[in-house]
C-alpha cells in the first residue's frame, strides 16, 4: 500500500511539472530559440460497467474504474549542449496500471547511457469458461451452482527494467554493458481438470484454479564490436541469465462429498549462460555474407509439493494426498549459421541462402514421493540427444515488366534420440523429423492505380518413429507411430487507388491442414476460409472515412479410432468444431472548422460457432466511440469523448455478458 501511494504521488508530481512547463511554453513566442521540443498529453477516463466486470477487465486490459495520468510524453533536446550531450525522454504513467519510461543521454562518437522501464497490468476474469461443478461433486450454495469465482482483482503485473551503457568511438572498439530485469508478480485464473464428452450436459468443463506467483529474471550482458577495413563487422556478446519463482496454485477438489482445496507449491528456477559470436559484411555492392555462432548452457531446478486433505463421511477418518517432487535438467546447445545474399546473381535475379546447424544434449531427472501419505516413490529420467539442420533458399525475379516473383524454400531435418525411464517403465526411440515448406509469391502492378498479390504455400512435416525398446507399447507417445502434417495456404489480394481520395483493398485466404497417424489414419483436418476488404475515402474535404470488413470460417474435423459410441469414434465427435466470425469496422474524422473536429468509430464482431452437443462459440462484441477535439491555442488541444462497449455471450445465459460506458478527457500541448 505504501508503494502504491508513493507511485501515485510520483505520477501526480510529474503531471504537475509537465503541466506547468507546458503552459509556460504555451505563452512563449514560437520564434524563440528553444532548447527542447516535445509533446505532453494528460488523460482522465472512467468506465462504468454493468454485469460481468471481471470479463471486462480481462478483455480490455484495464480496471472497471477511473484511470488518469500522463498519457504520453516526448521531450528531446533540439541541439547538443556546450559539452556535446543530447537527450531524449519518452513515456507515460497511467494509474492504474500502465507505465512506460525511456531515457537516452548520448554524446556523438563517444558514449551513451540508456534507462528503460515499463509496467503493465493484465486482469483475469474469475472464471473464463462456464463449468458444471456437480460433475466434480462440489457442493452448491443456496441450491445454485457457484459457476464463477468472485470478480475480485485477479491481475498480474509485468515490469521490465533495463540499464545500458555504451562506448561508441568513431574508430576502435565499441563496448556495451547492461542489466535487464523482468518481473511477473500477482495471480491469475487458470482452468484445471477439463474434459470432453458426447451429448448433454455440455462438452467442456473446467475447474477454475488460482495461481499466485512472483517470478524474477535477471540478465547481465556485455558486448564488444569492431569493424575492420570499414566493411568486416565482428561482434561478441556474453549473457548470464537467472530466473526464480515462487508459485502457489489452488483449486477446489471433492472426494466422497468432502470439499478441500488442492494446493500445488512450485519453486521453479534456472540459470542460463549464453555466448554469441557474430560476423557480417558487404563484400561489394551486391554481395552480403553473415556467420554466427551461439553456445548455450541451461541448468534448471524445480520442486513441487502438493497436499490435498479429505475426510471419509461417517467414518471419522482423514486422508492425505501428498506429492513432493524435485526436477532437475541441464542442456548444452551449439548453434551455427551461415548466410549469403547476392543481388543480380543473374540479370534481374536475386539469391539468398542460409544454413543452420544445431546440436544439443539434454538430461533431466525427477525424484520424489506421491500418492496416499506420499508413500509411492517416483524416479523419472530422460535423455535427449538431437541434431538439427535447417536450410533456407530465396529467389526473387524482376525480369517481367511490372511483376515481381519470389520463391522460398524452408527445410529442416532433425534427428532426436529419446530415452525415458519412469519407475522401471523404459522407452528408447529414434525420431526423424523432415520438414518442408515451400512458398511462391507474385506481385503484379497493372498500372499506377491497381496492384495484385498472389501467394501460395505448401508444407509437409513428417515424423518417423523407430522404437528401439518399449516396455509398454500401448502408452503414449510411442503407440501413435509415425505421423505426418500436410497443408497448403493460398492468398489473393488486390489494391486499387480509384482516385486521389479513394482507395480499396480486397483479400481472400484459404488454409488447409491435416494430420495422419500410423495408428488412426487421418486424425484431424482443419480448413479456414478468411477474407477482408477495406475502403478509405474522403467524400468531402472535411470528412475522411475508413471502413473494414473481415470474415472467417473455421472447420475442425477430428475423426478418431475407437468403438462406436466412444468419444474417439470415427465421424463427428466432441472435439469437432465449426466456427464463423465476422467484423465490421468504421473510423472517421470530421473537421467542423479550424478549431473543432471530431473522431468517431464503430466495431461489430460476431462469432457464430457450433460443435457437438453444446460445444459452441456464439458471441457478439460491439464498440462505439466519439471524440471531439477543440484547439484552444496553437499548441494546446482539449479533447473529450464517450465510448460504449457491449459483449454478449449467447452461451450460458448472461454468463460473461457486460455493458460498459466510458468517458474520456485529454489535454495535449506542444513544446
Amino acid at each position: 500500500m505504501k508503494k502504491q501511494r508513493l507511485l501515485i504521488i510520483t505520477v501526480a508530481a510529474a503531471i504537475s511539472l509537465c503541466l506547468i512547463s507546458g503552459l509556460t511554453y504555451g505563452e512563449e513566442d514560437s520564434n524563440v530559440d528553444k532548447k527542447l521540443t516535445g509533446t505532453i498529453r494528460l488523460r482522465y477516463d472512467n468506465f462504468f460497467v454493468d454485469k460481468d466486470a471481471g470479463r471486462f477487465r480481462e478483455d480490455n486490459w484495464r480496471k472497471d474504474d477511473e484511470a488518469w495520468g500522463l498519457d504520453w510524453l516526448h521531450l528531446e533536446s533540439t541541439k547538443p549542449d556546450e559539452n556535446g550531450y543530447e537527450w531524449l525522454l519518452e513515456g507515460k504513467a497511467l494509474y492504474d496500471y500502465d507505465y512506460d519510461f525511456h531515457f537516452l543521454l548520448k554524446k556523438e562518437d563517444s558514449h551513451y547511457f540508456k534507462l528503460d522501464f515499463s509496467g503493465l497490468r493484465r486482469y483475469y476474469d474469475g472464471s473464463n469458461e462456464f463449468w458444471d461443478q456437480s460433475l466434480y461433486m462440489l457442493p452448491s450454495a443456496d441450491g445454485k451452482l457457484a459457476n464463477e469465482l468472485s470478480d475480485g482483482d485477479f491481475f498480474t503485473d509485468r515490469r521490465e527494467y533495463n540499464v545500458e551503457f555504451g562506448m561508441t568511438p568513431p574508430d576502435g572498439l565499441e563496448l556495451i554493458l547492461g542489466w535487464h530485469r523482468s518481473v511477473k508478480d500477482g495471480k491469475e485464473v487458470l482452468l484445471q481438470g477439463s474434459q470432453a464428452t458426447i451429448g448433454t450436459p455440455p462438452d467442456f468443463y473446467g475447474i477454475p484454479a488460482v495461481r499466485n506467483f512472483k517470478g524474477i529474471t535477471d540478465t547481465i550482458y556485455g558486448e564488444m564490436a569492431h569493424t575492420f577495413n570499414e566493411k568486416y563487422n565482428f561482434r561478441i556478446r556474453q549473457e548470464f541469465e537467472q530466473y526464480h519463482d515462487d508459485q502457489l496454485t489452488t483449486f477446489p477438489r471433492s472426494v466422497f462429498g468432502t470439499l478441500n482445496d488442492q494446493r500445488f507449491e512450485d519453486d521453479p528456477g534456472y540459470t542460463n549462460w549464453r555466448t554469441l559470436l557474430m560476423f557480417d559484411s558487404f563484400l561489394d555492392e551486391e554481395t552480403y555474407v553473415t556467420a554466427n555462432y551461439m553456445y548455450d548452457y541451461l541448468n534448471s531446478n524445480s520442486t513441487r509439493m502438493s497436499t490435498g486433505a479429505f475426510g471419509l463421511t461417517g467414518l471419522g477418518l482423514s486422508m492425505f494426498d501428498f506429492i513432493n517432487n524435485k526436477v532437475g535438467s541441464s542442456r548444452r546447445t551449439n548453434v551455427g549459421t551461415l548466410g549469403y545474399k547476392k543481388v543480380n546473381l543473374r540479370p534481374d535475379l536475386d539469391f539468398t541462402a542460409t544454413i543452420r546447424l544445431e546440436d544439443s544434449r539434454t538430461n533431466s531427472r525427477s525424484t520424489g514421493l506421491s500418492g496416499f501419505l506420499g508413500t509411492t516413490p517416483q524416479d523419472f529420467t530422460s535423455n535427449r540427444d538431437e541434431v538439427r539442420v535447417g536450410e533456407t533458399i530465396r529467389l526473387v525475379y524482376r525480369g517481367i515488366e511490372r511483376t515481381t516473383l519470389s520463391f522460398d524454400a524452408d527445410l529442416e531435418q532433425r534427428d532426436l534420440g529419446w530415452k525415458e525411464n519412469n519407475n522401471g517403465e523404459r522407452w528408447d526411440t529414434d525420431v526423424d523429423f523432415t520438414d518442408q515448406v515451400y512458398s511462391f509469391k507474385a506481385v503484379h502492378r497493372f498500372n499506377s492505380k491497381a496492384k495484385s498479390t498472389f501467394k501460395f504455400r505448401i508444407k509437409d512435416l513428417e515424423r518417423s518413429y523407430t522404437n528401439l525398446f518399449d516396455s509398454d507399447p500401448l502408452s503414449y507417445p510411442g503407440f501413435l507411430g509415425n505421423y505426418r502434417i500436410t497443408g497448403d495456404d493460398v492468398m489473393l489480394k488486390t489494391d486499387w487507388r480509384l482516385n486521389a481520395t479513394t482507395s480499396a483493398t480486397l483479400m481472400y485466404q484459404f488454409i488447409q491442414e491435416s494430420i495422419d497417424t500410423e495408428l488412426g489414419s487421418k486424425t484431424q483436418n482443419m480448413e479456414i476460409h478468411r477474407g477482408s476488404g477495406s475502403l478509405s475515402m474522403s467524400p468531402f474535404s472535411n470528412l475522411f472515412l475508413v471502413t473494414t470488413f473481415m470474415f472467417e470460417n473455421y472447420e475442425l474435423d477430428t475423426p478418431g479410432n475407437g468403438a462406436t459410441g466412444n468419444r474417439f469414434a470415427s465421424g463427428s465427435g466432441a472435439y469437432d468444431f465449426v466456427g464463423n466470425s465476422y467484423s465490421i469496422l468504421l473510423d472517421g474524422t470530421y473537421v467542423f472548422n479550424e478549431k473543432i473536429s471530431c473522431n468517431f468509430g464503430f466495431q461489430h464482431t460476431e462469432a457464430l460457432g457450433k460443435g457437438d452437443g453444446n460445444n459452441t462459440n456464439d458471441s457478439v462484441y460491439d464498440k462505439a466511440k466519439l471524440m471531439i477535439k477543440y484547439k484552444m491555442k496553437k499548441n494546446q488541444t482539449l479533447s473529450t469523448g464517450y465510448q460504449f462497449i457491449n459483449f454478449n455471450n449467447h452461451n450460458g445465459g448472461s454468463f460473461d455478458d457486460y455493458k460498459a460506458h466510458g468517458l474520456l478527457i485529454t489535454y495535449t500541448f506542444l513544446l
